[in-house]
Parts: structure tokens; C-alpha cells; sequence
């Protein structure tokens, strides 16, 4: 039997899965050691036919459900597992090749049922070089933190990040997989919160490399904060302690969107002619001079909490009477001002309220 189960939720990322399962077969770890999943969850782009492609080759089992969100897609790959230790793997991300190597070795150290690994991801060097990936990577930290942390460091489930950690698939299977009305953002934190009275702890091992090769645009990471905040929103709703509330930023996040959501718009147009300047300068060969780096940083940094913001007190406009009452939102659900729409997509609307509806039950 394999020792650990590699599993890769993906969906409509054909384009990047040939690099991403090609890390994954020339693994050092022996491939009788290890077992991979990937789990489609309802792509309608080529990824079915190349999975199947790819699996003739090596040892791929391949799972496929109609779109449910990425919840759902680990937990399909949990249930399908056969090894006592599991590895959530991103579609965007290329593996190191000793990278399943080190998590297995980690586990080996630390066999007590309660003990997951945390790997480091960085930026491909094609990526690292927009503006906006080195910021939300290495300044603002909105899509990595790894600054503060040291090597095999013990941490809490704040550091349970999907897509770079491992766990026994046992302390899951007894205490509570992914809550599957998280399509979207903080499946992986609000369920290590639900572990950590049965002895979650998260070691740090930066030696379990992977490298993410897929750039965002300014307005898709607009788009990723404000889904990130509708999903605070409810984190906090299903788990009404104050240091989850502190952590999804509630109150913090109401007040700063009751106080500028009239200057969204134009924060995020001044942001996006910054993020335009900043890419036509760094095409030309030339650098970003230190004061209007300084200045683009800031502008990231806002636009992004703003998106986040909005999306929290969106979630609360939804919410029942009772659970705004708790969060001190106000019943006015904020229309997306000017050009921004790509923030409320038909779709994305529909799965808040059938989210609020899942975490009311």
C-alpha cells in the first residue's frame, strides 16, 4: 500500500496541469510509495482528456464530479485515498522534485495522529516579475505569509493552508472533513479550527518546496479578496468566538467599507492605472523607481482590503436578521460601482446565497 496520497483538485487549468503532473512523476520518492488523485471538479476545458493521457504513464487515479468547489473536490480526494497520510496539492503549483519525499520524512518524525506540514511555495521567476504577484507574495503577504515563520516552527490551524500542507488522513476521516459549503477561501483554516481541539499542530518545513506558475492580473486578485471576504464572513458566522472573528477581520472590515465604499470605484481605477504604469515600465527595461514602488504597494495594499471588505459586509447584507445583529453589518447589500461587475458574477451571487443557506443549517 502507498504511503501517502498526493491529491490534486483541479479545474479548467489544462494549460498548466502538463508541467504540474510532470513535477509529479519524476518525484525522487519511489512511485510504489506514493499514490496521486486528481479530482476535476467539473471543468469544461481539455483537463479530463489530458488526465486520462497522463494516466497511462503513471500511477493517476482520476476522480470527477460536477463543479461543487474546491471543499468538496479535497474531500472526494480524501474518500478515494488509501494512504494514512495526505497531501493537498494546487493545480498551479509545479512540485519540487523531493517535495512528497520531505512531507513523508516530516510525518515519520512527528507520527502522532495530530501532526500536519506546511510547505513553502514561491514564485515562478516569469510570475515574481508583475508588480502585483511580488506584492500579494512578498509585501502585502495577502497570498503568502511565510515571512515570520521559521523552520519547523509548530503552528495552529492559521497555518493549515490548502495546496502546500499534509495531514493524517485518519484525523480527518474521525473529526471533520472540509465543510463542503466553502466553494471558495477558508476551507482549510475553518476546518483546521475544527481540528485543533482533537490536537491539530502544523510544523513548517520549508525544505518541502513548490513553485507557483500562474500569474493574477490586478482585477483577479480583486475578484479572489472579495470572494476570500464573503468567505470570512461566514467562517466567522459558523464559528462565533472572538478570535475567529478577529481573524476573518469582521468588524474591522465593516467599518473601513462603511466608511469608503463610496471611493471603491476610484480606488480601484487609480490602483489598476498604477498596476497598468508600473507593468509598461518593467516591458520597456526600465525599473520602478523606490517612491512609486512605495506608492503602488500602498494602493495593492487597499484595493485588495477594500475587495475583501465589501465582500465581508455583501455576506452580511445576506445573512439572517440574527447574524447581522452579531455583526453590526447594515441591511443595504452594496451595489458594485461603475465598471467593477466582474467582482459579482451571476454565478458568484448564487453560490453566497446557497452558502448562506448551507452554514445556516
Amino acid at each position: 500500500m502507498a504511503e501517502i496520497s498526493a491529491l490534486l483538485t483541479t479545474r479548467n487549468r489544462a494549460h498548466l496541469l502538463p508541467r504540474v503532473l510532470d513535477a509529479l512523476r519524476h518525484q525522487t520518492l519511489a512511485p510504489s510509495r506514493f499514490e496521486i488523485i486528481a479530482v476535476d471538479d467539473g471543468s469544461d476545458d481539455d483537463t479530463l482528456t489530458l488526465l486520462r493521457r497522463y494516466a497511462e504513464s503513471m500511477s493517476l487515479r482520476i476522480f470527477r464530479q460536477r463543479h461543487s468547489g474546491l471543499a468538496e473536490a479535497k474531500n472526494l480526494g480524501i474518500f478515494a485515498a488509501s494512504s494514512p497520510i495526505v497531501i493537498f496539492l494546487d493545480d498551479d503549483d509545479v512540485a519540487a522534485p523531493d517535495l512528497i519525499a520531505v512531507h513523508l520524512a516530516t510525518h515519520a518524525a512527528h507520527p502522532d495522529n495530530g501532526t500536519a506540514v506546511l510547505g513553502h511555495t514561491c514564485l515562478a521567476d516569469d510570475v515574481v516579475r508583475f508588480p502585483v504577484m511580488r506584492h500579494v507574495a512578498e509585501v502585502g503577504c495577502q497570498l503568502f505569509s511565510y515571512g515570520a515563520l521559521r523552520p519547523r516552527q509548530v503552528l495552529g490551524y492559521g497555518e493549515f493552508w490548502g495546496g502546500r500542507s499534509s495531514c493524517k488522513r485518519e484525523l480527518l476521516l474521525r473529526n471533520g472533513v472540509f465543510n463542503p459549503a466553502f466553494r471558495f477561501g477558508c476551507e482549510d483554516i475553518e476546518c483546521g479550527w475544527r481540528l485543533m481541539p482533537y490536537g491539530l499542530r502544523v510544523i513548517y518545513e520549508p525544505a518541502a518546496v513548490s513553485t507557483m506558475i500562474r500569474a493574477i492580473s490586478f482585477d483577479d486578485f480583486c475578484t479572489r479578496s472579495y470572494r476570500q471576504g464573503r468567505s470570512q464572513f461566514h467562517f466567522a458566522m459558523l464559528h462565533p468566538q472572538p478570535e475567529v472573528r478577529k481573524y476573518c477581520e469582521i468588524d474591522v472590515s465593516l467599518a473601513a467599507w462603511r466608511e469608503h465604499w463610496r471611493d471603491y470605484a476610484a480606488i480601484l481605477r487609480r490602483t489598476r492605472e498604477l498596476d497598468r504604469l508600473a507593468n509598461i515600465r518593467l516591458e520597456a527595461g526600465l525599473t520602478i523607481p523606490l517612491m512609486f514602488q512605495a506608492q503602488l504597494d500602498a494602493a495593492y495594499r487597499q484595493a485588495f482590503f477594500l475587495s475583501r471588505a465589501k465582500g465581508v459586509a455583501d455576506a452580511s447584507s445576506l445573512a439572517p436578521a440574527e447574524a447581522q445583529d452579531q455583526s453590526r453589518g447594515g441591511k443595504r447589500r452594496y451595489g458594485l460601482p461603475g465598471d467593477l461587475s466582474l467582482l459579482a458574477p451571476t454565478e458568484a451571487t448564487a453560490g453566497l446565497q446557497s452558502l448562506q443557506g448551507q452554514a445556516a443549517e
